[in-house]
């Protein structure tokens, strides 16, 4: 009997950590995209590519960011179920690049 709940109390700690892990993937990888985008983003800026900051080319990278971030979730053996998910990393993604942006443009100004 209570080498029953051991286990069972084991399985539950093994599948939480789990989901802390997944749940990391899921806030660290969009938060490092849009930090990538807004880089990206600030060296067009920088090099001419794109005209004024005011313009949707910025915004253009961070949503390609956003689903390349498709091809990324299964080399880290993430699942992105239903539009919840989604929703969550395009806004974490493009927040992230925005922040980015926005401050490197402060600072080249």
């Amino acid at each position: 009997m209570e080498n029953e709940k051991k286990e069972r109390d084991k399985d539950k700690k093994e599948k939480e950590k789990a989901e802390y892990e997944e749940g990391l993937k899921k806030t660290l990888t969009p938060f490092l995209f849009g930090i990538l985008a807004g880089i990206i983003s600030y060296a067009l800026y920088t090099y001419g590519f794109i005209a004024n900051p005011t313009s949707e080319d910025g915004l253009l990278i961070a949503i390609l960011m956003v689903l390349m971030q498709k091809f990324v979730y299964p080399y880290l053996h993430t699942s992105i179920k239903g539009a919840k998910d989604w929703i969550y990393i395009s806004f974490m993604t493009v927040f992230c690049w925005f922040i980015s942006f926005s401050l490197l443009l402060n600072i080249h100004i």
